[in-house]
C-alpha cells in the first residue's frame, strides 16, 4: 500500500487534520468582507428595512423571467449518448441535414452553446437569423422567412434546433424580438414593474415591529461583547425554550386578528436576520446575569402599569451601568492596541517598570476545566469515568494580542488529587509569572477579571498588587471588574478557539493537550506546569502586613499608585469619585521584589487515584501516552 492509499484510509477512518495555519490571502479576504460589510452595520434599522423591501421586489422580478419554459435545449441536460441517438433518428427531412456533419463536431457545438450565458446565446441565434433573412414577404407583411444554416450549410429547422441546443418556442420568441426591436439583447416584460405580490415596505415593517416588540417583552438585553463587526443595537436574548417558529405562529396569529398580511415562515426569519440581528435565540449553554433574570421574571409578572414602569426603570438602569462598566473595557483594549501600534514590536527583555508604556491591559482567568484521554471520537465508557483533569488558566494581553494557556495538570496544584486549583495562592503565583516573564516592562497598567471572591476579588490578590507598587514593579495598576453575568471579554474569545479545536483533536496526553492550544490561534500560546514550576504561599506572605480591605465586594474599581504607597482608591462605578482606604498595616516596613513568599509543596496523586487511572483510564489511552497519562501505580 503506497502512501496515497495510507493517506485516503486515515482521512476516511481517524480524525481529519485541522488546518490552522492562515494565509496572507484569508486576512485579505477578511479585510475586503469587513470593508464591504461596514456601511450595512451601521445602517439604521429604517435603512434596512427599505433595503429588504428593494430586494424582495428585485427577486420577484427575476423569478418571472422565465418565458421559455418549455426550452427543452435549455434545461434538458442531454448526455452524449443521448445526442447520438437523436443524430441516428435523423431530422425527418429530405435532405439528411445530419449527414452532412461529423457527429463529433455536432456534440462540441452543442456543448459550446451550452457554455455561453442566456444573453449571448440570444444574440448568436440572432446573428444567424439577421445575416440569412429572406426579408418580408411581399403579399404577407405579418411574416418573415428565415433559412436555417450551420457552417454556411443549409439545414432544416429541426436540425438547427438541435445543433444550437434550443427550444422551438424559444427560436420562435427571439424571432420575433428580432423582427419588433431589431438586434438587442432581451429583457423580460415585467422588469422593472412591482409584482402584486410583492412584499412592501410596510409589511416588512409590521414584521420587524413585531420582532422588536416580542424582544422587548420576551428578551433579555446584554451589553456586547468586544467585536468589530458590532451592530449599533443592544443584543437580546430570547428564551432558549422559545423557536422562531413558535414565534411565527404567535406574529401569524396577530396578523390574523388585526386582518394584515402575514409573511410565510422562510421569509420571516430572511426579515428578522437582516433587520434585526441583534436579537437571538439563546443557546442552553448561554451564560447570563442572574439579576437580569430575576428582573426580566419581575417585568414580566408586573399587573399594574406603576409596577410595571417601575420594574422596567430598575431594568434599564442595571442594564446602563452594565453597559458603562462594559465601555471601560472596551476603551481600555483600545488605548492598550494604540499604545502598542505606536512602539510597533513587542518590547523585550525589559526589566519592570523601565519602559514607557502606560496603557498595556492584561485580563486574566480560569476556563472550564479538561480532560485527558479525549478524542474526537470519544468512546461511551468513557463518559461515565473520571479521566485525568488539567486546569486552564488564561492571562491575556490585549495590547499585542497574544494569551498566555496555563496547564495544570492534576499531580501539579497544590492540593492532592487536583484541589485547591482555583485559590488566591494559584491565582497570584499563575499571574505573578505571567507579569514577570511575559510583560513589556511597563510603567503601568490595567487588568480586568471576573468578580469571582474566591479566585480574583479578595484581600490577597489587592494585597499583592500593592506589593508590586510598594517593590517597583509597578508604579500603577488599575485592577477593575465588570457586573456579574456580564463579563464577556477577550480572554473568553482564547478559551474559545482552544475548545474549538479541543473537540476535533486526539488529547492522550499533557503535550497533545499543549499542541491543540497552541494550534488553535495566532496568539494562543501554551505553557505546562511542569515540575520545575514553583508555588508559592502568597496568602501567608501578604497576610502579615496588608489588611483586609472593608465592604470590597461592592467595588468594581481599584486603583494603586506608587505616589501613596499602601493605599487603595476604590469605586462602584466608574464614574463615581474615588475613595482611599489604607491595607497597609506598617508604613515603616521594607519591601524587595527579590524575597518571594515560601514555595508550596506540590500534593500529587494519591496511591487511590493512580490505581484507579491506571485501572478505568489506561485502557482508553492510546499506547504512546499510556505510561504518561496513566502510569503504573507506585509499588508499597
Amino acid at each position: 500500500m503506497d502512501l496515497q492509499e495510507l493517506d485516503e484510509v486515515n482521512l476516511d477512518f481517524f480524525s481529519r487534520a485541522i488546518n490552522t495555519v492562515e494565509s496572507d490571502d484569508d486576512y485579505d479576504d477578511d479585510d475586503n468582507e469587513n470593508n464591504d460589510n461596514e456601511h450595512v452595520m451601521n445602517e439604521t434599522e429604517e435603512e434596512r428595512v427599505y433595503r429588504l423591501s428593494q430586494s424582495f421586489e428585485f427577486s420577484q422580478n427575476n423569478d418571472q423571467d422565465g418565458d421559455d419554459n418549455d426550452d427543452n435545449g435549455d434545461e434538458e441536460e442531454d448526455s452524449i449518448r443521448t445526442i447520438k441517438e437523436k443524430v441516428n433518428r435523423g431530422c425527418g427531412c429530405h435532405f439528411k441535414c445530419y449527414e452532412k456533419f461529423q457527429i463529433k463536431e455536432i456534440i462540441d457545438h452543442i456543448f459550446t452553446m451550452r457554455e455561453l450565458n442566456k444573453d449571448e446565446k440570444e444574440m448568436y441565434i440572432m446573428g444567424k437569423l439577421k445575416s440569412k433573412s429572406t426579408g418580408y414577404d411581399l403579399i404577407d407583411k405579418k411574416r418573415r422567412r428565415y433559412m436555417y444554416n450551420y457552417d454556411d450549410r443549409e439545414i432544416c429547422k429541426h436540425a438547427f434546433l438541435l445543433i444550437h441546443d434550443i427550444g422551438e418556442k424559444r427560436l420562435k420568441n427571439i424571432a420575433h424580438h428580432l423582427k419588433q426591436n431589431g438586434p438587442i439583447p432581451r429583457s423580460h416584460g415585467n422588469k422593472g414593474r412591482k409584482p402584486n405580490h410583492a412584499l412592501k415596505f410596510d409589511d416588512i415593517k409590521k414584521v420587524v415591529n413585531f420582532i422588536l416588540r416580542y424582544g422587548e417583552e420576551n428578551g433579555l438585553p446584554l451589553p456586547a461583547v468586544p467585536h468589530a463587526n458590532d451592530f449599533p443595537e443592544t443584543p437580546i436574548l430570547l428564551p432558549a425554550s422559545t423557536t422562531k417558529t413558535d414565534i411565527h405562529s404567535i406574529y401569524k396569529t396577530a396578523c390574523e386578528e388585526s386582518h394584515g398580511r402575514a409573511v410565510e415562515l422562510s421569509t420571516f426569519k430572511g426579515i428578522w436576520l437582516t433587520c434585526t440581528p441583534h436579537i437571538k435565540i439563546a443557546s442552553p449553554r448561554s451564560d447570563v446575569c442572574s439579576k437580569c433574570e430575576k428582573l426580566r421574571c419581575k417585568v414580566t409578572a408586573a399587573v399594574t402599569e406603576e409596577e410595571k414602569s417601575r420594574a422596567l426603570d430598575e431594568f434599564k438602569c442595571h442594564i446602563e451601568v452594565s453597559k458603562s462598566e462594559h465601555m471601560v473595557y472596551r476603551t481600555s483594549v483600545h488605548a492598550a492596541r494604540i499604545e502598542q501600534e505606536k512602539f510597533g514590536q513587542r518590547p523585550l527583555g525589559y526589566p519592570p517598570s523601565s519602559f514607557p508604556l502606560y496603557n498595556v491591559h492584561y485580563t486574566f482567568d480560569f476556563a472550564q476545566q479538561l480532560t485527558i484521554p479525549h478524542h474526537s471520537r470519544q468512546e461511551g465508557p468513557l463518559y461515565f469515568t473520571s479521566p485525568r483533569k488539567v486546569q486552564l488558566f488564561g492571562v491575556c494581553i490585549e495590547g499585542c494580542r497574544e494569551q498566555y494557556n496555563y496547564l495544570v495538570d492534576e499531580d501539579q496544584t497544590i492540593g492532592k488529587d487536583g484541589t485547591s486549583t482555583h485559590g488566591p495562592n494559584t491565582v497570584i503565583t499563575l499571574l505573578h509569572h505571567a507579569l514577570q516573564s511575559y510583560g513589556f516592562g511597563e510603567m503601568s497598567c490595567k487588568m480586568h477579571c471576573d468578580n469571582c471572591a474566591g479566585q480574583n476579588k479578595n484581600r490577597y490578590v489587592l494585597a499583592y498588587l500593592a506589593w508590586r507598587v510598594l517593590t517597583g514593579l509597578h508604579r500603577e495598576i488599575t485592577l477593575s471588574m465588570q457586573i456579574p453575568g456580564h463579563t464577556k471579554c477577550l480572554v473568553d474569545a482564547g478559551f474559545s478557539y482552544i475548545k474549538k479545536l479541543y473537540r476535533w483533536a486526539d488529547n492522550d496526553s499533557l503535550q497533545d493537550l499543549a499542541n491543540v492550544v497552541q494550534k488553535s490561534a495566532r496568539g494562543n500560546n501554551a505553557i505546562v506546569v511542569n515540575d520545575g514550576f514553583c508555588w508559592y504561599d502568597w496568602k501567608t506572605f501578604l497576610s502579615t502586613d496588608f489588611s483586609p480591605l472593608s465592604g470590597i465586594r461592592k467595588y468594581h474599581h481599584f486603583r494603586l499608585s506608587a505616589m501613596q504607597p499602601g493605599v487603595v482608591f476604590v469605586k462602584e462605578k466608574y464614574t463615581d469619585p474615588e475613595k482611599a482606604i489604607n491595607i497597609l498595616r506598617n508604613e515603616d516596613a521594607i519591601f524587595s521584589a527579590a524575597n518571594l513568599p515560601p514555595i508550596l509543596e506540590k500534593g500529587g496523586l494519591s496511591a487511590e487515584r493512580k490505581l484507579y487511572l491506571f485501572n478505568q483510564i489506561r485502557p482508553y489511552v492510546q499506547d504512546h501516552a499510556k505510561d504518561l497519562t496513566c502510569p503504573p501505580p507506585d509499588e508499597e
